[in-house]
């Protein structure tokens, strides 16, 4: 259930919208299931389908002003009492499966499971195989190879050497690296742009913050508020991004989030997975947790997923009805 490159420019990142003036201006927070969601003025996130994005008027505006727009947005977007958020965030459609098609799908699509020869060659990859290069049409097997790059490139020691010489450029070289290994995960427009085109003045906080998530001494959620504030302040704040490296370097402990898969996922198992649109660790807790859960419960099937990376993959590959061909 890989959203599909879009053959559409780029996102205006803020925007108007004239048959709805009373919105006020809307600033861009993703894109997924070929809609665009912005948070506008009038303290809501409104998704526009493919269909009317033309409708939408970009608009531009000098940095000051879109910082100040960012602000008074997010201000009013995060006024509301955690309860209240709460229960918007428990407000889904009915499951369109259940856990039990889920299995059967699982294992129709690879026979032998999560160690079996198909799983490997199109879901998971093998191990010491490379994750594939860019500018080529791949299939999914790219999952070893991503952590095997994270690891290799973020250790410990090495990437506090390069703090220490204030080497920001290598340093953030190899994030690139590791996220291009990991482009079957993250998002081209949502993630990877906006990443790629963060200031030059958010570079150090920002490599401070994954030495200090990775590797820092304070409880994990203290780490992963950290991060993601620093993810926040250079504008860059998805699930997908502050989730990504500690999924990758530990695989057995956290897990890759995409809010959109997992809260399908918990109508499902019945999981109460109420979490904030922007990351924060109490939210993340409540991810972890539901992937625990699917973990145990694919254990009591026979199935024996290496890893919360694995539980992911059996999530985004069952959780929708897989499409009806025409003919059908």
């Amino acid at each position: 259930m890989a959203t599909s490159r879009s053959t559409e420019p780029s996102a205006p990142i803020i925007v108007k919208h004239p048959g709805c003036p009373q919105w006020g201006l809307g600033y861009l927070v993703e894109e997924r299931d070929e809609k665009r969601f912005y948070d506008f003025e009038d303290g809501h996130n409104h998704s526009i389908a493919k269909a009317f994005w033309s409708k939408l008027e970009p608009v531009q505006l000098g940095d000051d002003e879109a910082n100040a727009l960012e602000a008074r947005i997010r201000g009013l977007r995060d006024r509301p009492s955690s309860a209240a958020r709460k229960q918007r965030a428990r407000v889904v459609a009915p499951p369109l499966t259940s856990f039990d098609e889920q299995v059967t799908s699982f294992e129709t699509q690879f026979e032998g499971g999560f160690g079996g020869p198909h799983f490997v060659a199109e879901e998971r990859g093998a191990v010491g195989a490379h994750a594939p290069e860019g500018g080529k049409k791949k299939s999914k097997a790219f999952k070893q190879g991503a952590i095997e790059t994270a690891r290799a490139l973020l250790s410990k020691g090495e990437l506090e050497a390069l703090l220490a010489a204030g080497n920001l450029t290598d340093f953030m070289e190899r994030i690139t690296k590791v996220h291009k290994a990991a482009t079957g995960l993250l998002h081209p427009l949502g993630d990877l742009i906006p990443f790629n085109k963060m200031p030059a003045e958010h570079h150090r906080a920002y490599a401070e913050a994954v030495v200090d998530l990775l590797y820092g001494a304070d409880d994990y959620p203290v780490r992963f508020d950290r991060f993601a504030g620093v993810l926040a302040a250079a504008k860059v704040a998805t699930w997908p991004l502050t989730t990504i490296l500690s999924a990758l370097v530990y695989p057995g402990e956290h897990v890759f989030v995409k809010p959109s898969f997992f809260e399908k996922q918990a109508v499902v198992l019945g999981f109460n997975l109420a979490y904030d649109r922007v990351p924060t660790a109490e939210g993340y807790a409540r991810m972890q947790s539901l992937a625990r859960d699917l973990e145990r419960r694919l254990r009591e099937r026979s199935l024996a997923p290496r890893d919360l990376m694995d539980v992911y993959a059996f999530l985004w590959r069952t959780i929708s009805p897989p499409k009806q061909s025409a003919k059908s």
